[in-house]
């Protein structure tokens, strides 16, 4: 789902209670036959999120969509925010996104899901990046963590190994699947964060990968939303 223009929507799924969090850590893993991501920053903020094995074949699909629509919008974003930031570090550089990415209009873009969005994680694309709208049982709290679709290209290796995982224990576990998600989620909350530093790319490395990345995109034809993927946002968000 993403934005579009339409009449005024009367959807009542708004933001109440719920905390926006832009990604920059993500671990993934496997526990209790469902996939689990730790997702946050470096400050300290998290969202412990445990998806059941029956829900990511859909989840998958749906994230390969978003990817592919999201960058469409990002690669003027990231020239955008980068041109504001004041060094080239990573430091400035993430914390510019983080800003930009927080300035802008989440709530109107929630306050669009029908209210017959009933689906345990609603991935959205707005601003170059992808929402997931997160809500118990399938995380601790409420929150919209929105992530980097190049960061989850990376990563995708590490999702599908552990998507393949977590179906074989769900598939060999006697543990009922709501106890199995309530199990992955407390062994989630309780481990330390940050986790232990990975090794990060060179500065030439990741340049090379961006470049990369550029060129695909480039290359590939434009992506175009299914229309019952629009969400009805009345004016331009902005």
């Amino acid at each position: 789902m993403s934005k579009r223009r339409r009449p005024p929507s009367r959807s009542r799924s708004g933001t109440v209670g719920r905390r926006t969090l832009v990604v920059d850590l993500l671990e993934i893993g496997s526990s209790h036959g469902n996939l689990t991501l730790r997702a946050g920053r470096e400050t300290g903020q998290l969202a412990c999120i445990a998806l059941p094995a029956e829900v990511l074949p859909d989840f998958l699909a749906n994230l390969g969509q978003a990817r592919l629509d999201a960058e469409e919008e990002y690669w003027s974003v990231v020239r955008h925010v980068m041109a504001t930031a004041p060094s080239n570090s990573p430091a400035d550089a993430a914390r510019a996104l983080e800003q930009w990415l927080l300035a802008q209009n989440w709530s109107k873009v929630l306050g669009a899901l029908p209210d017959d969005a009933a689906h345990p994680l609603p991935l959205l694309t707005y601003a170059g990046h992808i929402g997931f709208r997160l809500v118990p049982p399938y995380t601790t709290n409420r929150v919209l963590a929105i992530f980097d679709p190049l960061q989850l290209h990376r990563l995708e290796p590490a999702l599908l190994h552990h998507c393949s995982l977590a179906q074989q224990q769900a598939a060999n576990s006697p543990v009922h699947p709501r106890d199995a998600l309530a199990l992955a989620l407390c062994d989630l909350s309780s481990l330390p964060w940050p986790p232990r530093p990975a090794a990060e790319p060179s500065p030439e490395e990741a340049s090379r990968y961006m470049q990369g990345r550029y060129e695909a995109f480039q290359r590939r034809s434009p992506y175009l939303r299914a229309e019952e993927n629009n969400l009805n946002l009345g004016p331009a968000v902005s």
